[in-house]
């Protein structure tokens, strides 16, 4: 519990420094509304912590308790955990079974949890007379999570669905994933990168095209840097990726890049599936 409280906390102080941004409007292009997410949750951070508490809310119809929030929290930052596996963890938790509600009170429920609105009549008797005809309740959930409006509202909130729904909407770039990106290319490059670009890879993030460990990839295993020696490699490696100077066991890696007994790949794995990587990503606003 300890360890989730600091967590958090370290989380909260990143994501306060780097996300304070003035409002933009929300835009509209062609078929894609382009929103910013800070209108309705400035800070990522919160966007996550409203989700869950929907969740509990609608799900369990009760407020979400000290260890459940830090539990997915910490799932959301370090496991890779979407959206869906949070609602199958609440819909399938021996707390909601033991509801034992009926199928037309579950498919209520569904609405409720994943399109965050009441179930329409005819949608309501649709799917209840599937469960009565024999349609398991899992896979009621799983066309909810398929659909466009789930999509939208994980982005908002800023966690990716899980989901293959195409979204009808994308969010606006941020001071914070502009600036990871503004960061993480100094860091590497050595060298600055423009304005435009590092706003246009900054909502790539947020709209998880990719996630920070692949623009991390594409950058540290660039032809621009890959005639660096095996030394400052391993130093950019630790000021980014570990967030700290190179000590401790930079010798030890070094000598084993050296040596040949490992390769440059297999260093990068190894500091990306860290915790100071996801704790840096997190602060500022993006995922892992």
């Amino acid at each position: 519990m300890n360890k989730f409280k600091k967590i958090i906390a370290v989380l909260l102080v990143a994501v306060v420094f780097f996300a304070a941004v003035p409002f933009k409007q929300n835009k509209v292009y062609a078929d894609v509304t382009y929103v910013n997410r800070e209108q309705t949750n400035q800070y990522w951070i919160d966007g996550l912590n409203k989700f869950l508490d929907r969740l509990y809310y609608t799900g369990l119809g009760r407020a979400t308790d000290p260890d459940g929030r830090f539990t997915w929290m910490n799932h959301i930052i370090y496991d890779g955990y979407t959206g869906a596996d949070l609602v199958r963890g609440i819909l399938f938790s021996p707390e909601f079974l033991d509801k034992n509600v009926t199928n037309e009170d579950f498919v209520k429920v569904v609405y409720r949890v994943i399109l965050d609105r009441e179930a329409d009549a005819d949608g309501l008797a649709t799917w209840t007379a599937a469960l009565a005809s024999g349609q398991s309740r899992q896979s009621v959930i799983e066309g909810f999570l398929g659909s466009v409006e789930w999509a939208n509202m994980c982005l908002i909130y800023g966690l990716p669905s899980g989901s293959n729904a195409t979204p009808s909407i994308a969010i606006l770039p941020t001071d914070g994933s502009t600036g990871f990106v503004t960061w993480l290319y100094y860091g590497v490059h050595a060298r600055s990168i423009d304005t435009a670009t590092a706003e246009s890879v900054g909502a790539d993030l947020l709209n998880f095209r990719y996630g920070g460990t692949d623009l991390a990839h594409q950058y540290f295993f660039s032809d621009e840097i890959s005639g660096l020696s095996n030394y400052d490699f391993l130093v950019r490696l630790y000021r980014t990726i570990l967030n700290r100077e190179p000590t401790g066991d930079f010798q030890a890696c070094l000598d084993m890049l050296n040596n040949g007994t490992t390769t440059r790949e297999q260093i990068f794995i190894m500091a990306t599936e860290s915790v100071q990587w996801a704790q840096t990503c997190g602060g500022f606003g993006i995922l892992r």
